[in-house]
């Protein structure tokens, strides 16, 4: 049966254009003919981490529902929306006369200061640039808004004066603390600021205009304070993972007087600011709804609410994917090229293997065919040349984990430079050729390491960066620039990155910017590359080539200059300083400084997906089809080439049909066969070199859907692994994450304030896509057009986003609990807990979830109860010394951590409210944070636990992921016609879920493979 992906419409990339005219402009993208629309209407009476504020006269109440503001009347009832879902609305606050409401709003890619009239009209930015404002609060006169902002590299208290006009106000210091200052709120009389400072774990704080200031209460999570109306006391929450709460402290009160709790044991407080009806009453939100409570003694009560989200959604044709023999293809996975230092040749990586291509000369044009430098089922990445160009290193796992090589160019002799166990890569030459710098890596950590070659002593020269670029040395062997995170403030992780200047000889580090406010590439490939002749520096920005001249230290002394329009990635120079070659969506490219030429490089080099010969004929006791409630007994599954090709009751005759033609026979006996596991949200990478596909496969898991990584490393798994020079599950896949003017991951892609979007959407459709993720710091504008793009090709969007992103027709979004701009979760509260908002919004959608409860907790408690999950063979043979007694004392100190299974217990519900609502739920794990494989398993058996039959669990790893891949009928189902993909495991996992973590067997493509084999590394490994 043959399928054929349909071709796809190529466009070509146009001039960046700047993210405010972005944000203006239509979507050009036409509807496909047969699209048809699915209006949506959704009434909640419940909000997920919603605010809520009471307007001075008590009349009426807005609240900040999904990042919409809503206004109604104070005592409940009906609530009408006052601004579009675009500007991500939080944290209201009335003027102090009703006539209008403050706000944070994220409309254009940063935290902001707004204000709009209360009836939803002139709306007002107040702040601008490139800092965070957050949580605004008007002066009791209204003459002034004070807010928090991270502008001095710490959040402090600021405020604005609004004497002059809404759009011209004066900004303010008030806190210079070296902690963060944050929530502020004014005293009834205008003299004094209370405000919330994470010193001391939590502590509320009261500052008066002479100076002097108090400690009202020391509570960990201590946030938004709020005055009474006599100034006598504060009402404020506090907000911590799994404890949550109410409090007012009295202000005369003396020291060892403790704040009194008004909230239940059980409350689940969101961390806004309450608001006093009256001397002795408070109204806040918890639990989903909106609640007055009494000071001073009784209980509380709920103030009812209904809001309508009415939106409409579009169906569209996916672009289906291919598994059929074929070829041959042109390889776009080409990884990591490097030039040599005399410009006549380059280095890369494709189909797992080192190549080198002769680029020739002036008067000779070189092979566009290059010449294949290894040959091994093992990973070599990373190729990095020596100054005289004599030697290449690079990466490889050969000898069971991921050290440095080195090979002599004119021998092809090689060596072994690094053994330790975490994965060593990105090596570089010093000038002299004498030592070289490294990162290793072990889990998420990462250490800058340079070693001596010729004693092989290793010294670390930074453990406390978080994956840095590949480092570049100066011309005199001195100093290495990377590129490094820079945070704006500690309170919230996203940043910048820029330039790190680190000596070797224990000097004092510098970090220096190009351009102010502006990303340096990703923390990959991108740069800072310093020329070999120490003037320059060429680096990757907002996806083209820049360069600017340096100083003696490498700082920069001018303004960057702009070299191209082409996306640029993994860029090295040429040994004279003259050219630089770098990586474009399209191919390999080289700039000539000389005359500002940019040329393509010729690659030529293919792969073709084999046809999978013969047949397999599976004995079964027991099959589950990925779709029933229970599973068929005694069953003969018949596989031609990679295909089931019937499943039929067992006979004798279909035993000896396939023996007479040489087919293979796997008797499962006892077992039980169900599909191929899907782990919808898994990072691939080069850590675990080509253990990565043994280990998945090792515990069923034959697909998996990456939400982030390099492009070109995407490419290259995929045709390793189709072409069979890997083993590995078959991969659905995006690029980087299409992220705003802050990041956080070192492969994280920033559109910018002058934007890279064309270039992204045009790399996504080139390079063949599986689906398109966007990040927490994408505006939603921007959200909205790429949907539309993505759609237009027949892909999907993913994110961490809800709402709007379900409004525009976003496809999957990520995580119960996943990071957020917000500091807070839309979807989940700090207790676990998600409401009726989230929940009618993804059912009534159809929009899937992929909770990852494992890494919630789910996969530690898994570990804690059972020390088997990291002692029993697999585990072992297939992840690095020393992880299983990690994960062991990790799980440990989990399990004395208070409350986390009844946190785990709520968001097991949540899945199973959506389940059981009609929704989609699949399973992911956000591996590698929890381990490859493995933590699927834990995944599928925590929805169980939280509350979900076996068979309902079951299905999120198998037919309903299929369906979310646009694979039904492919993936996921052991039916005719079906990819033959399947699981073996010991006992019943419908009877009992734990037996999914007995594999046995598993079978992709047609492929058998014995779980004994799988833990054995393919030939013998160099020692």
């Amino acid at each position: 049966m043959s399928r054929i992906s349909a071709p796809r419409r190529r466009r070509s990339s146009s001039a960046l254009t700047p993210l405010a005219a972005l944000l203006l402009l239509p979507v050009a993208v036409p509807p496909a003919a047969d699209a048809q629309d699915r209006d949506i209407r959704v009434t909640v009476s419940e909000g997920t981490n919603m605010a809520a504020a009471v307007s001075p006269d008590g009349s009426r109440m807005v609240l900040d529902l999904q990042g919409t503001l809503w206004v109604m009347d104070a005592r409940g009832g009906e609530a009408r929306a006052i601004t579009d879902m675009y500007y991500d609305a939080r944290q209201p606050q009335w003027a102090p006369d009703g006539s209008r409401i403050v706000f944070q709003s994220f409309r254009d890619g940063n935290w902001h200061i707004w204000s709009i009239g209360a009836d939803g009209s002139d709306p007002v930015q107040h702040t601008f640039g490139p800092y965070d404002e957050r949580e605004p609060t008007y002066a009791p006169d209204g003459a002034a808004i004070a807010f928090s902002s991270d502008r001095s590299g710490n959040y402090d208290i600021w405020t604005l004066d609004l004497s002059d006009g809404p759009g011209d106000g004066r900004v303010r210091r008030v806190t210079d603390a070296p902690g963060h200052e944050f929530t502020p709120h004014w005293s009834p009389d205008g003299g004094a600021l209370a405000y919330a400072t994470d010193r001391n774990g939590g502590s509320i704080v009261v500052r008066r205009s002479d100076g002097s200031g108090q400690v009202v209460a020391e509570t960990p999570g201590a946030v938004s304070p709020a005055w009474s109306p006599d100034g006598s006391r504060i009402a404020y929450a506090a907000v911590t993972q799994g404890q949550t709460g109410l409090y007012v402290a009295e202000l005369d009160a003396g020291p060892d007087t403790a704040p009194r709790r008004l909230s239940g044991d059980d409350a689940d407080v969101f961390p806004f600011r309450p608001h006093w009806m009256s001397g002795d009453e408070v109204v806040y939100t918890s639990d989903g709804v909106v609640r007055t409570t009494a000071v001073d003694g009784g209980g509380s009560s709920v103030i009812p609410f209904e809001a309508t989200f009415a939106f409409t959604r579009r169906d569209y044709e996916r672009t289906p994917r291919s598994f059929e023999a074929g070829g041959p293809e042109p390889v776009q996975g080409i990884v990591a090229p490097a030039v040599s230092p005399d410009g006549r040749h380059i280095a890369f990586t494709a189909l797992g293997d080192l190549w080198l291509l002769d680029t020739g000369s002036d008067t000779d044009s070189g092979d566009a065919t290059p010449r294949q430098l290894t040959d091994d089922p093992f990973v070599d990445v990373l190729p990095s040349w020596s100054r005289d160009g004599s030697r290449l290193a690079y990466a490889s796992d050969r000898a069971g984990s991921l050290d440095i090589w080195i090979r002599d160019m004119d021998t092809g002799a090689e060596r072994r430079a690094t053994t330790s166990p975490g994965s060593e890569i990105a090596p570089v030459f010093s000038p002299d050729g004498d030592r070289m710098v490294f990162t290793s890596v072990m889990g998420l950590a990462s250490a800058v390491q340079m070693v001596d070659l010729a004693s092989g002593d290793v010294r670390t020269i930074r453990d406390d960066l978080f994956a840095p670029s590949r480092p570049s040395f100066s011309p005199d062997g001195t100093t290495i620039a990377m590129s490094v995170l820079s945070q704006y403030s500690t309170r919230f992780r996203e940043g910048r990155n820029e330039i790190l200047l680190q000596p070797l000889d224990g000097g004092d580090p510098r970090r220096v910017t190009a351009a102010e406010h502006r990303n340096m590439g990703v923390r990959v490939l991108d740069g800072p590359v310093w020329s070999p002749d120490g003037r320059r520096m060429a680096y990757g920005s907002e996806g083209v080539l820049w360069m600017v001249e340096v100083d003696d230290t490498g700082a920069p002394s001018g303004p960057p200059l702009r070299l191209n329009n082409h996306h640029t990635d993994a860029i090295s120079w040429t040994g004279d300083s003259r050219s630089i070659v770098y990586q474009s969506t399209r191919g390999l490219r080289r700039y000539h400084l000389d005359d500002g030429r940019s040329e393509e490089i010729p690659v030529q080099i293919e792969w073709r997906r084999p046809a999978r010969e013969g047949s397999v004929l599976v004995h079964a006791a027991r099959v589950w089809d990925g779709v029933s409630d229970d599973v068929t007994e005694n069953v003969d599954l018949i596989v031609e080439g990679n295909r089931i090709s019937s499943v039929v009751p067992h006979s004798d005759a279909n035993h000896e049909a396939g023996a007479a033609n040489g087919g293979e026979v796997v008797d499962a006996g006892d077992h039980t066969v169900l599909p191929g596991l899907v782990d919808m949200h898994s990072h691939m990478g080069y850590g675990m070199g080509e253990a990565l596909g043994r280990t998945f496969l090792a515990y069923g898991v034959t697909t998996i859907r990456d939400p982030t990584s390099d492009p070109y490393e995407i490419a290259e798994r995929r045709e390793s692994i189709d072409s069979g020079r890997r083993i590995g599950p078959r991969e659905f896949a995006t690029g980087r994450t299409m992220d705003g003017n802050r990041i956080y991951y070192s492969g994280a892609g920033s559109l910018g304030p002058n934007g890279n979007l064309e270039l992204e959407l045009d790399r996504a459709d080139h390079m063949g896509y599986s689906l398109i993720k966007t990040y927490v710091r994408l505006p939603d504008l921007i959200q909205r057009r790429i949907i539309d793009f993505a759609h237009s090709i027949g892909i999907p969007v993913s994110s961490h986003e809800i709402y709007p992103a379900v409004a525009h027709g976003a496809d999957h979004v990520e995580h119960i609990s996943g990071t957020s701009r917000r500091g807070y979760s839309p979807k989940v509260t700090a207790m676990y807990r998600t409401y009726d908002d989230v929940i009618q919004l993804l059912t009534a959608s159809g929009m899937t979830i992929t909770p990852t409860m494992a890494l919630m907790g789910g996969w530690w408690k898994s570990v804690g109860e059972d020390p088997s999950w990291t002692t029993e063979p697999r585990f072992q043979a297939l992840f690095p010394e020393g992880m299983a007694e990690a994960m062991a004392a990790r799980a440990a100190a989990r399990g004395r951590a208070g409350g986390i299974d009844d946190m785990l217990a709520d968001a097991g519900r949540t899945v199973t409210r959506v389940v059981r609502g009609g929704g989609r739920v699949v399973a992911g794990t956000d591996s590698p944070i929890i381990p490859f494989g493995a933590a699927l398993v834990a995944e599928v058996e925590n929805y169980v636990w939280g509350g979900l039959t076996e068979a309902e669990a079951l299905r999120t790893a198998t037919s309903v992921a299929a369906s979310a891949l646009a694979m039904e009928g492919e993936i996921g189902t052991l039916t005719g016609g079906a990819l033959a993909d399947m699981l073996i495991v010991e006992g019943n996992p419908l009877d009992d879920i734990s037996d999914l973590r007995r594999a046995r067997i598993v079978i992709k493509d047609g492929e058998v493979f014995r779980l004994e084999d799988l833990l054995e590394p393919p030939g013998a490994l160099v020692p």
